[in-house]
């Protein structure tokens, strides 16, 4: 067997702890590269130390199994909640925000529905309108409206209008 022990009534928990420490390890680097072999062998591994563990009793098995729940639970919150809040954290995640984007969201587009403008382009069906002095992306319901005709704000949608022509 694996088990390493002074005497020989005794179970060394060393080989044990080793790979649960190992595994743990293991997972925590799957956090920095997410490869999902990583966390899958830490895993294992740490599977193998608590399973090694029992050998040792029913107490050390669970021992280590609270200490392997407790720990990861630990590096999921650091690294899926504290790290991101980091500056080191911030740069290793794509996060973008609407913020100064050149596509405004909806809610800023309502403001037009009901409203005139005229084509600055030809719409078929899409193209662009100004309205109130903005030029804005819109979509025709019409289909084809050409350029400088009048056109009327039905609804507003995600970084665009919809228009038909004025009657």
């Amino acid at each position: 067997m694996l088990h390493l022990a002074a005497n020989s009534g005794e179970v060394s928990l060393l080989l044990p702890g080793g790979l649960l420490l190992a595994g743990l390890v293991l997972i925590g680097a799957e956090f920095f590269l997410p490869t999902v072999i990583l966390g899958f062998a830490g895993a294992v591994v740490s599977f193998v130390g608590i399973y090694l563990s029992a050998g040792a009793g029913v107490v050390p098995c669970a021992i280590f199994g609270g200490i392997f729940i407790v720990v990861l639970t630990l590096e999921f919150v650091s690294f899926r909640w504290l790290l991101p809040r980091t500056g080191i954290g911030r740069s290793m995640i794509n996060a973008s925000s609407n913020a100064g984007s050149a596509v405004p969201a909806a809610a800023g587009y309502a403001l037009y529905v009901g409203r005139t403008g005229r084509a600055v382009t030809v719409l078929a069906p899409s193209g662009t309108v100004e309205v109130d002095g903005t030029r804005v992306e819109a979509f025709s319901s019409d289909g084809f409206v050409e350029r400088g005709a009048s056109v009327v704000v039905t609804e507003a949608g995600s970084g665009r209008i919809t228009v038909r022509r004025s009657r």
